[in-house]
């Protein structure tokens, strides 16, 4: 058999083109995988701009890089664009097509319905299953679950703003992105995931199509550790979230001033992966609550190496997830997959991956009270925190 996958990443080409990315480990885990597979030939769709790339081929796997064949555009154009959050629909669709033409799969496997790639499904008669990441209509009726649209336009950098850059910009963006998703989704008889959140999601917008469970891999190094109590008395807490509005991160601000007042005996160090001091959602919620991470011990790590986010986990005490919206994160798996602690927000499709009070405790998103209340439980609780950890 024959299958297609249309990607983020380059996946195990990686190394090839002497890139080290973050992100995606879980696709490259299932590549290694299928590569063990000796009745199924793989090709990988991806984008990439660098020149000096073609096609190429890594043990049994066949990629394709797509590349931006636009003439450099000038600045204000540049701006223009960013201004008016153009976005790439039929640019790329004919340079798929004709990858599609020549490699002659027998199932094409689209990786998320976020990008332009669902955009073949009309324009091909082959069988074409989209493996659900997230969803980016229900992410944006979310957008402004922590973030208000007047907290958004008070505290965002005015600068990076006038360039057509940052958290108001990325809103509009992916209000188009989302309006081409319902197009991809409606186009779409076949999907693919593993909670019944995405699930659900299919039933409202796939337009009778077909669901498949499929539960997925993650990134091999995480298989190999295990989280262990530490016997510190400080305690760390560790959390990796993206930069984004919706992702929890004034939670987490919140939730660490009502700890600190709760437990003035105990430190408390709160390490946060993913997102750096620089990264714009930092500066306007320090804007907005008139204090600095670093003076509540939270710090801001940026994103971390596999080994390095490995490293900072199995040191901590507690793993946690403020999230307001999320399907099947990867960090927490990880972190279950670690033996780790976990508190999760009750959000999206996390309630399928962790049984609340048997493999982790589920708290309301946007609660820092009850986010606080839950730490505080497995502080004064250590083998119950630990034995969450085992059955995650």
């Amino acid at each position: 058999m024959k299958v297609l996958w249309f990607t983020n990443t380059p996946s195990l080409g990686a190394d090839y083109l002497n890139v080290k990315g973050i992100g995606g480990g879980w696709i490259e885990s299932l590549e290694e995988k299928i590569n063990k597979t000796s009745n199924l030939e793989l090709g990988v769709v991806f984008k990439w701009n660098k020149p000096g790339v073609s096609q190429f081929v890594v043990g049994n796997t066949i990629y394709f890089p797509i590349k931006n064949n636009d003439k450099p555009i000038s600045k204000t154009k540049t701006i223009l664009n960013r201004w008016t959050h153009k976005i790439e629909n039929e640019k790329y669709i004919q340079q798929y097509l004709e990858v599609i033409l020549q490699f002659n799969p027998d199932i094409i496997h689209i990786f998320g319905s976020e990008n332009d790639f669902g955009l073949i499904i009309s324009k091909t008669s082959i069988p074409c299953v989209i493996h659900i990441q997230g969803n980016l209509n229900v992410y944006l009726h979310k957008w402004f679950s922590g973030i208000s649209h007047l907290d958004l336009i008070r505290f965002s950098e005015k600068t990076p703003f006038l360039k057509g850059f940052g958290l108001i910009h990325n809103y509009f963006t992916y209000k188009k992105e989302a309006k081409r998703e319902l197009e991809i989704f409606n186009s779409c008889n076949y999907f693919m995931g593993r909670t019944d959140w995405d699930k659900r999601i299919m039933l409202a917008l796939g337009n009778g199509s077909s669901y498949f469970h499929c539960d997925e891999m993650l990134r091999k190094q995480f298989y190999l550790h295990q989280w262990n109590p530490n016997k510190s008395h400080d305690y760390t807490i560790f959390t990796t979230i993206r930069n984004n509005t919706y992702k929890g991160l004034e939670t987490i601000l919140e939730c660490k001033k009502i700890l600190d007042y709760s437990l003035k005996e105990l430190k408390i160090t709160w390490k946060i992966a993913g997102i750096s001091k620089f990264d714009e959602i930092a500066k306007l919620i320090e804007r907005k609550y008139k204090d600095k991470f670093l003076n509540l011990n939270i710090h801001l790590l940026g994103p971390l190496q596999e080994k390095e986010l490995i490293a900072e986990m199995i040191s901590s005490d507690l793993f946690i997830h403020p999230s307001h919206i999320d399907n099947s994160p990867n960090s927490v798996c990880e972190a279950m997959l670690l033996g780790m602690p976990i508190i999760s927000t009750y959000a999206g499709g996390i309630p399928s991956i962790i049984a609340d009070k048997k493999e982790g405790l589920l708290v309301q998103d946007g609660d820092p009270f009850a986010l606080t209340g839950a730490i505080i439980e497995l502080i004064n609780d250590r083998n119950y925190a630990a034995t969450l950890g085992v059955n995650a």
